[in-house]
């Protein structure tokens, strides 16, 4: 036999082992579409991206369905009492973190229109430079500028379908060209700043007096040195902050950026929203947090527009910790889980009108805010986004105060379109919202 024969032959059979291989592995989970050799669900337009196709799914294979992503299934829940049983109930099993190998192998190297996204993007980021570095970045300083855009092209790589493909074949992609090496590049010469800032803090470093987060994890490290584990080391320190400003400085900015294309798209709340923020602050000083009890309606609205997100977190799944029996089914230990938050949002068994807008839905029979269990923005459980609290109360401040000053108005194409296409078209892309703003004369 001919080396190439027997070379044929030995790639035959290592592809029947691995079909013989994921078979097996479906026959153990929920059902759901039939997958593609090798390939999975990745290039069936009628599963992914599952925002737009859950919905569907859902009425064919029910709450619980497997999707796979390339040779890996992935575990989707849908409606609001599964979401929060697998979340809540069973926090646990459920609360494992998948490998995501694209993000592990960044994280190892080392009256007129206007462009109001980007000035939103650094505001919110200079909340978290405060909070991390204990200082704040001019508006013109490019070391900040060029941390925003290596992390803007990360977020928008990794929930590309390149993003999944690299999750998928993480052994291959390191060898083929693409986007992937120069993130790699960025994240190294970011590495390279926050290193330098840690070591300026380490220097410098008061423990009666920390001024940050950098300062809190360094004495938390020091008291930590016998420990063989070593959890708080610099490494993870600098892990740490990039995954902060990942999760921090882009998600608050597209909320508010959404926030004020529903505010032109809808006049009407607009106008209710600047009438209670006129009544309850005036126009001599700016909103306070200590004002969201007193103008239930602006929040409300708030929440109806993260509600009204037909998106989901589903780029960053979770991982069951161990063999787990849910629902009528056995999932495996090591099983990549995704919870559709869009299908909590939109279950009509939980919202009297789910396809509406309506700030309604937050408030009660006498006006005033309430909270609903189905409202999970920030997900739930063990693995529910850390920095919630301080996301809600930039939120809030951001945009009360921008309604305060502002009324904004859609231009061009955009003045026809419905909310859920304004959202989808400024979802983590560059250049200016379709807005032009007017002072108010208060």
């Amino acid at each position: 036999m001919g080396v190439e024969a027997l070379l044929l032959l030995c790639l035959l059979f290592t592809l029947l082992l691995f079909s013989f291989k994921m078979y097996k592995k479906k026959a153990q989970l929920p059902p759901g579409p039939t997958p593609w050799f090798l390939l999975g669900n990745l290039l069936q337009k009628n599963v992914l991206p599952l925002s737009r196709n859950y919905a569907k799914l859902f009425d064919k294979w029910g709450p619980i369905f497997t999707v796979w992503l390339g040779p890996k299934p992935m575990v989707v829940l849908c409606g609001y009492e599964v979401v929060k049983d697998a979340l809540l109930d069973h926090a646990e099993e459920f609360g494992g973190r998948p490998a995501l190998p694209f993000s592990d192998a960044v994280n190892h190297y080392k009256g007129k229109a206007f462009d109001l996204r980007k000035y939103m993007r650094i505001a919110v980021s200079n909340v978290l430079c405060s909070v991390v570095f204990g200082s704040r970045f001019d508006y013109t300083d490019q070391v900040l500028w060029e941390m925003l855009r290596i992390i803007e092209d990360f977020v928008s790589y990794f929930a590309s379908y390149m993003g999944q493909i690299y999750n998928v074949f993480p052994k291959i992609m390191p060898y083929l060209p693409g986007q992937h090496k120069k993130i790699f590049g960025d994240f190294e010469k970011m590495y390279a700043y926050i290193n330098e800032r840690v070591e300026s803090h380490r220097e410098t470093l008061d423990y009666q007096d920390p001024r940050d987060y950098i300062d809190c994890f360094l004495m938390k490290s020091e008291k930590e040195q016998t420990n063989h584990e070593a959890i708080y080391t610099q490494e993870e320190l600098i892990i740490c902050v990039q995954g902060l400003f990942i999760a921090g400085s882009l998600s608050t900015s597209e909320v508010l950026g959404r926030a004020l294309l529903v505010m032109a798209r809808l006049p009407h709340i607009q106008e209710k929203v600047q009438r209670e923020i006129d009544e309850v602050v005036g126009a001599n000083r700016i909103p306070g947090m200590e004002d969201r009890v007193r103008m239930p309606y602006t929040n409300a609205v708030l929440h109806e527009i993260q509600r009204y997100e037909k998106g989901s977190l589903e780029s960053f799944p979770r991982e069951t910790t161990c063999p787990t029996k849910f629902r009528g089914y056995l999932i495996p230990q090591g099983t990549t889980v995704c919870s559709e938050i869009g299908s909590v949002h939109f279950d009509p068994l939980q919202w009297e009108n789910p396809e509406e807008f309506d700030p309604g839905h937050f408030l009660d029979e006498k006006g005033q805010f309430r909270n609903r269990v189905a409202f999970m923005p920030f997900s739930a459980g063990k693995r529910a986004c850390p920095g919630e609290a301080l996301a809600r109360m930039e939120l809030f401040l951001f945009f009360s105060v921008l309604l305060q000053n502002f009324t904004f108005q859609l231009i061009g194409d955009a003045k026809d379109k419905d909310i859920f296409t304004l959202y989808e078209d400024s979802g983590l892309k560059t250049g200016d919202l379709p807005l032009k703003f007017t002072r108010r004369s208060i």
